[in-house]
């Protein structure tokens, strides 16, 4: 399932070209992280407990921006295993979920960076008001994060095809495109891989953000979905070409929602 299939892929279209950068700093991170836990060590067996407290969680969350890094960059789950049945205004439909690994560590992250900052600054508010205080507001900055998520107006999100059109819930918006308003797809690159199911100009596109504040993902400026395929678990190539038959073959659509879709979600596998 490679670029020959789909002569319009752009060359390199999932090369990694910050591979010495990414492990770099992914070093440097953990090299914190080790350093945090070893200081913390030290702090308990001083008697400092609440030293221990922030060093593990300043540590925790160097591991987990660690995690998160690996996991956008490598995707190595079938289509299938995220790929299911649901209900898109009654109509039955195929959803093709983001991430689940991905949102589940940006939650422990955020969960965690609050944790530290709630910490730190308890320890420095009869030390050095100044850093207790941009500590305090990096903490509710974080916490904040949870009510959308907690709401659902901040989700895991994915994309769902139906005979009616495609639906795209983004972490942080919703955008629909029917059928007809649609002109075709494509490969595009921004560094890394996109897959852009493109409308036609002035057609009815419904679309709208879940939430005001933290909108971690953004709707394309003209009527569009687009497939960011860091937020997919899955390869790429495969994406594409499921995407691309019911784009390019009005008559399949039928099949969306039913086992037939979920069948050749199986069926399609990476290129070795």
């Amino acid at each position: 399932m490679r670029s020959s299939e789909h002569p319009d892929i752009p060359e390199g279209w999932t090369e990694t070209h910050d591979g010495v950068r990414f492990y770099l700093s992914s070093a440097g991170l953990l090299t914190f992280a080790v350093i945090a836990f070893l200081v913390g060590i030290i702090a308990a067996a001083a008697g400092n407990f609440v030293g221990l407290g922030c060093c593990l969680l300043f540590a925790l969350l160097m591991v987990l921006a660690v995690a998160y890094s690996a996991v956008v960059r490598h995707r190595r789950a079938d289509l299938s295993t995220a790929t299911r049945t649901v209900e898109q205004n009654g109509i039955p439909a195929t959803e093709i979920q983001y991430s689940g690994w991905q949102f589940t560590i940006l939650i422990a992250l955020m969960g965690c960076a609050a944790a530290f900052c709630a910490i730190a600054a308890a320890v420095f508010f009869h030390q050095i008001a100044s850093r207790s205080v941009l500590f305090a507001v990096l903490g509710l900055l974080s916490v904040s994060f949870m009510a959308p998520v907690v709401s659902g107006r901040v989700r895991r999100g994915g994309v769902t095809l139906s005979s009616q059109g495609i639906f795209q819930r983004g972490r942080s918006f919703e955008s629909r495109l029917d059928w007809s308003a649609v002109a075709g797809a494509k490969a595009a690159t921004n560094g890394h891989p996109y897959i852009l199911v493109f409308g036609y100009a002035n057609v009815d596109w419904h679309r709208r953000y879940t939430t005001r504040f933290w909108r971690i993902d953004r709707l394309p400026p003209v009527p569009m979905i687009a497939f960011d395929c860091r937020q997919f678990d899955v390869d790429p190539y495969v994406l594409y070409s499921y995407v691309r038959t019911y784009v390019d073959n009005p008559e399949l659509r039928a099949e969306l929602g039913t086992e037939a879709a979920l069948s050749r979600a199986r069926y399609l596998q990476p290129g070795r």
